[in-house]
């Protein structure tokens, strides 16, 4: 799955529930003002998750790309 497709479908989920975005959002607006710091650690840990999910997808879609163009090379006996 690429990554692309994983935070369309992010998005694609929150613009489908606007309720669940609404308490998202509110929830976060909280952390913000009442713990500065919990929020930040969370802004934080969801870019690095986020950054080693794309790391993931990219090196596993270059492989597969390699993978197949090494089975069509192959000479058939």
């Amino acid at each position: 799955m690429d990554f692309f497709e994983i935070s369309r479908s992010i998005t694609g989920f929150f613009a489908g529930n606007l309720y669940i975005s609404i308490a998202v959002a509110v929830m976060l607006l909280f952390l913000l003002f009442k713990k500065p710091k919990l929020f930040f650690i969370i802004f934080i840990l969801a870019l690095l998750v986020a950054g080693v999910f794309y790391v993931i997808s990219s090196v596993s879609s270059t492989g597969v790309s390699h993978k197949q163009k090494m089975i069509e090379k192959r000479p058939l006996f």
